[in-house]
């Protein structure tokens, strides 16, 4: 996790976490964090070990800046659920290495980016696993929870490009839908509700 270190290089240490605001940022925000693991792993378990193992080894490491906390926790989390899925996630780069995609990569801006993000953590976590596989997956909470562009998550990923690009045009196309689905529901619930209270008169 150098990356995170070199983007700020000289920075005064006093500006790094302590060990016990480390510790405190990995427990008030377990609940985050083992979401995006098991979005990733599809095993609670899994998901566990992988918040778990990202604290320790955050704890035995550089400390990262204090104003930075929380998405190092995110981070080092989803790396860590990324490697217990490792070969799952490159096992899908076949089936999308040679689809052209069309999607083409563009800064989503904080306001896109929370909303997105605030979707997939209150989306239906089964039924995202079942519709997603693992390397869709993947490439969607990496581009939605921590910003990652395309080209780091061909490195993080250990897949083609072009893999990772028919992959996020595939998990962007699934968000969408489920965007729609969540906008068109209240609209469903309104039309209904003139008829449902036709019957209680």
């Amino acid at each position: 996790m150098s990356w995170f270190h070199a983007s700020m290089p000289g920075a005064d240490t006093r500006n790094h976490a302590s060990l016990a605001e480390v510790v405190a940022c990995f427990q008030d925000e377990r609940s985050l964090l083992r979401r995006l693991a098991f979005l990733i792993t599809g095993d609670q378990q899994m998901a566990e070990q992988s918040v778990v193992n990202a604290c320790e080894i955050t704890l035995k490491g550089n400390s990262p800046f204090r104003d930075w906390l929380l998405e190092w926790a995110k981070a080092a989390t989803i790396a860590s659920a990324i490697s217990r899925r490792a070969e799952a996630i490159r096992a899908c780069e076949a089936i999308y290495k040679n689809e052209r995609s069309s999607y083409v990569e563009h800064l989503v801006d904080n306001e896109d980016r929370a909303a997105s993000l605030k979707l997939i953590l209150q989306a239906d976590a089964g039924k995202m696993i079942a519709e997603l596989d693992p390397l869709c997956r993947a490439v969607l909470v990496l581009r939605v929870a921590i910003r990652s562009s395309i080209q780091d998550c061909v490195l993080r990923l250990n897949v083609c490009r072009r893999a990772v690009l028919a992959a996020a045009s595939r998990a962007m196309t699934w968000l969408h839908e489920l965007d729609d689905d969540r906008i068109k529901q209240p609209q469903n619930l309104a039309h209904q509700q003139p008829d449902s209270a036709r019957g209680e008169q």
